[in-house]
């Protein structure tokens, strides 16, 4: 799945002006956000989450152009989403940097996590990964540093390396019961340790 924003479909796009999303003229697919508030909801009949829509852009930060940014200044305004059960793909860097989010529920239809979606969300605590899941990119959740619980599903068949290094706070992965094989399979060494069966 495609889950980069086209020039064309940007060029033909539906503006959401209370939540400054912009959608492709069908609406199964949400192009960018630009000046969103803290508190998102994504239109119902979304199936796409483009790449960097929602990720720290520069101007966030209120600081002159070509300025550096100090770490603790590289977050995103979204604290919280509300993601439609419509939604199967969240894109690369969907939500990187998305420094405030401490919450985020996963829709049912989700299929693919892409590369670095969730990268350096400091505050998210806890992720549910939703049945119909097959797919965690590289890089996922890399750096999520306060993420202490992760529970994975029985039809997940990849995951992408990195996909939850530097999660320091990280406890439990809680896994169905008689996967743990499969599971030592698809995680690096490093976490088997913190597997637990449900």
């Amino acid at each position: 799945m495609n889950t980069t924003a086209t020039q064309e479909e940007l060029a033909r796009d539906i503006w959401d002006s209370e939540n400054c999303l912009s959608y492709s003229a069908d609406g199964k697919r949400l192009l960018d956000a630009e000046n969103f508030p803290s508190f998102i909801t994504v239109k119902e009949g979304c199936e796409v989450i483009c790449d960097n829509v929602f990720a720290f852009q520069d101007y966030m930060a209120g600081r002159r152009i070509g300025e550096d940014i100090p770490l603790e200044e590289r977050s995103s305004y979204l604290e919280k989403i509300h993601l439609p059960n419509t939604v199967t793909h969240i894109g690369a860097n969907a939500f990187a940097e998305c420094g405030e989010l401490i919450t985020i529920k996963l829709p049912t239809s989700l299929v693919e996590i892409g590369e670095s979606a969730f990268v350096d969300c400091w505050q998210l605590e806890r992720v549910s990964m939703p049945a119909k899941l097959r797919t965690i990119g590289p890089r996922a959740f890399q750096g999520c540093i306060n993420l202490y619980q992760v529970k994975l599903n029985k039809g997940l068949e990849e995951i992408g390396e990195d996909a939850f290094d530097d999660c320091e706070s990280l406890e439990t992965i809680l896994i169905p019961h008689g996967t743990l094989d499969r599971f030592m399979r698809l995680l690096p060494q490093n976490l088997h340790e913190l597997l637990e069966e449900l």
